[in-house]
């Protein structure tokens, strides 16, 4: 959720505590509490999609963390690459050798990846004759599943992000729905209490305050249909 949705949710849990605290009350009119009703589930399937929003947290430092492994994988295999080619003089071979820990940690992530994933192709080819010089089948193995291991992380940022939009549509959803039970039916109905029950209905009105948290713009949210609230009301 943006901020300007933080501090109406927050007003949202005040509603429904407060009509929950006085349920004697709105039942005492069945189409209040059908409303009521409405608006707690809308509540909860905010609360229940918000909970589903994934954290990117944590990602760059498991990137970080993979692509030292991969560089790790990768650089005893090349430079046993670049001996067996200046013992049999195949230029080419060291030309595809030449990959270094500067070259696989820094610049792009795809870049650093497409270097091991082809210096591991070579080497596969090679693997018989790199015996002789320490590489086994066990560091081809090894380096396979670094590579494959950065690459999921290198995605998965990406993965977050078209994730969370999905979710945030039907967030979107969710608050246009509530904010629709609130202002069509919940506020209406209210003010049948306005001089049978005048302290239910200010209680209401209380409880349908924005607080402003300080964390967002003021500026009217354009995914939120509501604009009868009453004024935001700073934090104190």
């Amino acid at each position: 959720m943006n901020d300007r949705q933080e501090d109406r949710f927050s007003m949202f849990l005040v509603v429904r505590g407060f009509l929950n605290q006085n349920s004697a009350t709105v039942s005492s009119i069945p189409a209040f509490l059908a409303a009521q009703n409405d608006f707690g589930t809308q509540v909860d399937a905010i609360q229940s999609l918000s909970q589903q929003l994934l954290s990117s947290a944590g990602t760059t430092a498991d990137k970080t963390q993979l692509r030292g492994a991969m560089a790790d994988a990768a650089v005893p295999i090349a430079a046993a690459m670049r001996a067996l080619a200046a013992v049999t003089g195949d230029n080419q071979l060291a030309a595809q050798a030449d990959v270094t820990r500067i070259t696989l940690i820094g610049g792009r992530d795809t870049v650093a990846a497409d270097r091991a994933d082809q210096l591991h192709a070579v080497a596969t080819q090679q693997a018989a004759n790199l015996v002789d010089y320490g590489i086994s089948d066990s560091h081809l193995t090894t380096l396979r599943a670094a590579i494959d291991a950065y690459r999921a992380a290198v995605q998965a940022p990406q993965q977050t992000i078209a994730a969370n939009a999905a979710v945030r549509v039907q967030i979107n959803d969710a608050f246009s729905a509530a904010n629709k039970t609130l202002t069509g039916r919940l506020d209406n109905l209210a003010e049948l209490f306005r001089s049978t029950n005048p302290a239910f209905y200010l209680g209401y009105q209380q409880s349908r305050e924005i607080i402003d948290s300080g964390g967002g713009s003021s500026d009217p949210d354009p995914t939120d249909p509501d604009t009868t609230d009453p004024p935001v009301t700073p934090a104190a």
